[in-house]
Parts: structure tokens; C-alpha cells; sequence
């Protein structure tokens, strides 16, 4: 009876509690709140239904009642689940250039780099410790097929958002204003990841490799700890090149369709170019160069797909928000998502204990 109850009681305590978070003093009555006008109204609702979404298959996904169908593939193909943690990677691009906007501020020394990055990360690193100590502790039930022996997406975050920090500092010693580099980058990111996976043997070694490095035969070129610790996390340690590939895009993605377009009020067009294109490229990857998508591997068909569904939903929110009204538990949920996902993979926990 306990996962009868945990959900819904969870579900009135967010709605009563999480509103107050937002602004004690704000009228909520008619439904509304005061949007951080960084923001769009449309960009929020799609943000908190991301969380809201993941919290309820998290959960959902331990009990024979959800369809397999919805989970995780586990080569190729599509699954509901699948686009859980991109949209998370691609949803921070977009924050991120609105919350940018406007703060180019003075090159920075690498010292500070460094530390800047390490404050970034070191948090969602110290949470992926936490998870991995539990999981084992606990024999929670995993699937090394998702990110690995010892991986989880808290890695990627802290590898990625790391990443991020630096590649910042890097660009203001750079001539790249106004220039699309960060697309660029990506792009080329993901191009060269491809071809390892196309023609380096890369998507074979993911999906089929052992988890171990050979005993006797082994012959490599770094320590025998660390290529036993990279073919059994494999999943996690590749799929931060396909991470990284899809927020630097999304970064570019933001600043052209959000940012430029509120400026001269073409955000819907640039919104639907950008899904048009997307779901274009995604067709050539996947029919035309034979790519099936894989979240194993976060190759190019993946990503293509990620960002094509993500601006697709966009775009209808943009369609059907209009000005700054939405609920207030929407909101809520947008301002403190990172609590949210905690708390639902703590309570996902419990019920599973």
C-alpha cells in the first residue's frame, strides 16, 4: 500500500507547500505568478512538465504495470524514457544563454577557471557518490546496460556542466563574438564521436563489449584499474561526448530562437525552423545514412532526435502560452527542479525498499 500513498501525499504537499517557495506574499488566487522575466512563460511550462514527467516514470517504471515499451531501450531504437536525461542536458543549454545574457564580463585567469568549474561540478559529483555508495549498499536493482557498473547520469551532469565553466572562460579570450562557436564546436563534437562509433568500432564495443579487460591477453597502454574501469562504465564515460555535443548546441539554439527572436518577435518561426531542421536531419541520419538512434551510445541519431523532440514541444507551448500566465506549482517546480529530482529519486527509493 506504501506506493499508494507516498505518491499522492507527495503530490498535495507540492502543491500546497511549493507556491509558498515561490513568493509568500504573491496572489495566487486567479492561478498566477511573477515569472522571472529570464524566463519565457512557455520555456517554463516546458521545463517543470520535464521534471514532473521524469519524477512520475521513475517511479512508475519499477511496477509491472508500466509499458516496457515506455522504458529505456536497450541498443537502438525509441523509448519514452530515452529522452529523460537529454532533455535535461538540452533544457540547461537554454537556461543557461538567458541567464547569460548580457554578462560577458572580463577574460578570467585559469586559476579561476578552475575553481569556478570545481564549485560547478563538485556538488552533482559529490551526489553521484552518494547514489553509487547507496545503489551498492543497498543492491538496489540497476541496469549496467543504462550508464554502466558504477556510472550514473549525476557523472555526466557534473562532467558536463564542468566542462561548461571552462569552455566559457576559453571563449572570452577568444574573437567569437556573435559568432555561432558554440554550434560549431558541438557539431564537429558530435561528427568526429560518430565516426569512432561508425567506423572505430565504437558503437560495437558499447553494446557488445566486455566489461572487463582480458586477463592474460591484456596489452594496453594504460594502467589494467583504468581499462577495467572504462569497459565497465563505457556507456557513461562515451555518452559525456554526446552530452556535451547536445548542450553546446542547445547553448547556440537558445541565443538564436529565444534570445534574438524575443528581440524582433520571430521566436515561433526560428522555434519551427529549428524543428524542421532537426527532424530533417534526424530523417538523413537515420533513413538516409542507416544510423539507428542509441541512447547507449549517445550517437548522432540521438541527439538529432533529442533536440528535434525537445524544440518540437517547445514550440507548442509556445503556441498555446500566451503572456506570463501559468500555475503556480509549474513554477515552483522550475525554480527548485534539481530539489525536486532529488526528493523523487529518494522517495522512488523507499518505495522500492
Amino acid at each position: 500500500i506504501l506506493p499508494y500513498l507516498i505518491g499522492p501525499a507527495a503530490l498535495v504537499a507540492a502543491m500546497y507547500s511549493l507556491p509558498t517557495m515561490v513568493g509568500a506574499n504573491e496572489d495566487t488566487s486567479s492561478c498566477q505568478v511573477l515569472m522571472d522575466p529570464r524566463r519565457p512563460a512557455f520555456l517554463t511550462v516546458h521545463r517543470s512538465s520535464v521534471y514532473i514527467l521524469t519524477t512520475i516514470a521513475i517511479l512508475a517504471v519499477d511496477f509491472p504495470i508500466f509499458p516496457r515499451r515506455y522504458c529505456k531501450t536497450e541498443e537502438s531504437g525509441y523509448g519514452l524514457m530515452d529522452i529523460g536525461a537529454s532533455s535535461f542536458v538540452i533544457i540547461a543549454g537554454w537556461t543557461s544563454a538567458l541567464n547569460a545574457r548580457g554578462a560577458d564580463g572580463a577574460p578570467q585567469a585559469v586559476g579561476s577557471l578552475a575553481f569556478k568549474a570545481t564549485k560547478k561540478c563538485l556538488p552533482l559529483f559529490i551526489i553521484g557518490l552518494v547514489r553509487l555508495a547507496t545503489n551498492k549498499g543497498l543492491e538496489y536493482q540497476e541496469h549496467v546496460s543504462e550508464y554502466g557498473v558504477h556510472w550514473n547520469f549525476f557523472f555526466t551532469l557534473s562532467f558536463v556542466e564542468g566542462f561548461m565553466v571552462l569552455w566559457k572562460g576559453f571563449k572570452k579570450h577568444a574573437p567569437t563574438r556573435g559568432l555561432p562557436i558554440d554550434l560549431v564546436v558541438g557539431t564537429l563534437i558530435m561528427a568526429s564521436y560518430q565516426r569512432f562509433l561508425t567506423f572505430g568500432g565504437g558503437q560495437d564495443f558499447v553494446e557488445n563489449g566486455a566489461r572487463s579487460c582480458s586477463g592474460d591477453t591484456y596489452e594496453g597502454h594504460m594502467p589494467r584499474w583504468m581499462c577495467d574501469a572504462f569497459a565497465a562504465n563505457r556507456e557513461g564515460i562515451l555518452g559525456c561526448v554526446g552530452y556535451l555535443s547536445l548542450r553546446m548546441i542547445s547553448e547556440d539554439m537558445s541565443r538564436y530562437c529565444l534570445i534574438n527572436g524575443t528581440k524582433k518577435g520571430t521566436t515561433g518561426r526560428g522555434l519551427l525552423l529549428a524543428s524542421v531542421v532537426t527532424w530533417t536531419l534526424h530523417f538523413v541520419l537515420t533513413r538516409g545514412l542507416g544510423i539507428p538512434s542509441s541512447r547507449r551510445s549517445t550517437n548522432a541519431s540521438f541527439v538529432s532526435w533529442s533536440l528535434a523532440h525537445n524544440v518540437t514541444l517547445l514550440l507548442l507551448f509556445y503556441k498555446e502560452m500566451r503572456g506570463n500566465d501559468l500555475p503556480p506549482i509549474q513554477d515552483a517546480v522550475n525554480q527548485f527542479g534539481l530539489a525536486v529530482f532529488l526528493a523523487s529519486n529518494i522517495l522512488t527509493g523507499l518505495v522500492n525498499l
